[in-house]
């Protein structure tokens, strides 16, 4: 017992805490520090503040307050020491304060994972020999993602003859490998989870390998945007193959909408109300209009109704509802569908888009055309709207010139920007289909969207936004003909990109690659994807 007392008795005293009016700056050492985690192991450092005083003499810190600014990466106790999560990295200031002054240093949590489930012998990847391989199939490099998009299938060429394939996820804050005898991969949902909660508002390089007797094939590596933010909403599209309308809220799994199941007709064109309901169109072109509501998908009208109308738009509030037929406008009540009247016009009408302000509305003028849906000639206009469903003349905003037709016009939430459709065919399916950004008040030109729309003859037709996000980039869908990997080839599926206002105004390209749509029915020709803020 003696013994021990004696040890007691020569530990050191802690240091007084110094006078808080006297301490001038904080140091947390280290100033930057990268510690390794993963689901095996748990990483741990114990942080030292240290503070200045006025006369210039520094003194530890035995008690302060710490804090982390990204609690995501772990925990840090009252002492200072940090214990790294094991579930996924990130990038933190640790922050330590005391009597109202503070210091900061950055931590770095790498996270480290691999998965080989089908136990490959990967052993040829530690071979020196190295060499060049196209291999890439899906997806396009650069693109941008939703943080809460579903796992993205990674697909490839195969290499004859392979042993194994291999796939690094790399950042500051990721090494991630995976290993599979497929030409895709697929990551588990929490992995997936794992990768873009780490990765949000930064980017993954993603590599790619083949090993095969001894010699390792390797292709460019891609580069994968990680958006901050989560996307919202929900994706209603018209399915040709379920003759009617599904539904995707962002993220998750399809469904039925409104389809030949529940009316007994194909249910096409269509617009959504914020109101809840959804106009559309019965049996194709020129077919009555129907009207539903999209929580019960009870209909409103039915198809002997009497209403007609090819393309639609619902005001803001919904109060009302524009229909286009044989180049007139017709205006309804957005709640019940009952015509109202012909909107006054002195030049043919088709694909009318409301502004989200309710103040104008975007349409296509012609010179005159037998179908709303197949014409050329299509200038981009724009009319006011004054309230009471009075209407002004529209203003040119796009023209059509030297054979290239314009259509499919669609407000931006924001209410700055009206993405349509170009090509130089008519504006129907047409192979050459590009979109194309403008400005609502015409003060630029109009810019291409050369990323989202990758090359000509994909067809990529229709853009539709997405809800205006907490963010400073927005979302495009349309349809496309493209091919997604070797799953779908030369058939429309609904795809998506980002959007950045900024380098649209300064006349440049704002788009990123596009990304296939997860949880469409790849079976089936997909197109109009409205994306409603539900």
């Amino acid at each position: 017992m003696s013994f021990w007392v004696l040890l007691v008795a020569c530990a050191p005293e802690p240091e007084p805490l110094p006078d808080p009016d006297l301490v001038t700056e904080i140091r947390v050492e280290p100033e930057t520090i990268t510690l390794t985690t993963g689901p095996e192991g748990e990483s741990a450092y114990a942080y030292r503040a240290v503070a200045t005083l006025e006369s210039g003499v520094t003194q530890d810190l035995a008690l302060a307050e710490w804090t982390l600014s990204n609690r995501s990466v772990g925990e840090i106790d009252e002492t200072g020491r940090f214990v790294a999560s094991n579930e996924n990295g990130g990038v933190s200031w640790v922050i330590a304060r005391y009597a109202g002054v503070e210091g900061r240093a950055t931590l770095t949590v790498l996270y480290e994972d691999y998965d080989n489930p089908e136990g490959l012998d990967i052993s040829g990847f530690g071979s020196g020999t190295t060499e060049p391989a196209e291999l890439w199939l899906y997806p396009e490099d650069g693109v941008n993602i939703p943080r809460n998009t579903p796992s993205v299938t990674f697909m490839w060429r195969a290499v004859e003859g392979a042993a194994a394939y291999r796939l690094r996820f790399r950042s500051e804050v990721t090494n991630f490998t995976a290993y599979t005898a497929a030409t895709h991969f697929t990551a588990e949902v929490e992995t997936w989870q794992n990768l873009v909660a780490t990765n949000a508002g930064g980017q993954l390089q993603v590599e790619l390998a083949a090993v095969k007797e001894g010699v390792v094939y390797e292709d460019e590596p891609l580069t994968v945007t990680v958006n901050r933010m989560d996307s919202t909403g929900t994706i209603i599209y018209w399915s040709t193959s379920a003759q009617g309308l599904m539904q995707i809220p962002y993220g998750d799994a399809a469904s039925e909408l409104l389809t030949v199941n529940q009316t007994g007709h194909c249910v096409a064109c269509h617009a959504v109300s914020s109101q809840g309901r959804v106009a559309y169109t019965y049996d194709g072109g020129n077919g009555a209009m129907g009207l539903a509501d999209v929580e019960t998908a009870t209909e409103v009208v039915a198809a002997d109704g009497g209403l007609a109308g090819n393309f639609k738009t619902f005001s803001p509030d919904g109060n009302y509802l524009l229909s286009t037929s044989f180049g007139a406008l017709l205006l309804h009540d957005g709640v019940t569908g009952a015509y109202l009247w012909t909107v006054p016009m002195s030049v043919a009408a088709t694909q009318v888009d409301w502004s989200p302000d309710g103040t104008r509305v975007a349409l296509v003028v012609t010179p005159g055309h037998t179908n709303d849906w197949t014409y050329s000639g299509g200038s981009i206009a724009v009319m006011e709207h004054y309230g009471d469903g009075q209407f002004g003349e529209p203003w040119i905003l796009v023209p059509y010139t030297d054979g290239v037709n314009n259509y499919y016009p669609a407000w931006s939430p924001d209410g700055e920007w009206i993405a349509f459709n170009r090509s130089t065919g008519d504006s129907y399916d047409d192979p050459d289909a590009m979109v194309w950004v403008v400005r609502a008040d015409g003060s630029e030109d109009p810019v291409p969207l050369d990323a989202a729309n990758q090359t000509s003859g994909l067809y990529n037709s229709w853009p539709k936004w997405g809800p205006l996000p907490d963010d400073d980039i927005l979302w495009l869908a349309f349809s496309s003909r493209r091919s997604y990997g070797d799953v779908v080839t030369g058939a429309p599926q609904i795809w998506v990109a980002g959007f950045d206002p900024a380098r649209a105004a300064e006349g440049v390209d704002p788009s990123w690659p596009a990304f296939w749509l997860a949880n469409q029915d790849s079976g089936q020709n997909n197109h109009i994807p409205v994306w409603v803020d539900r």
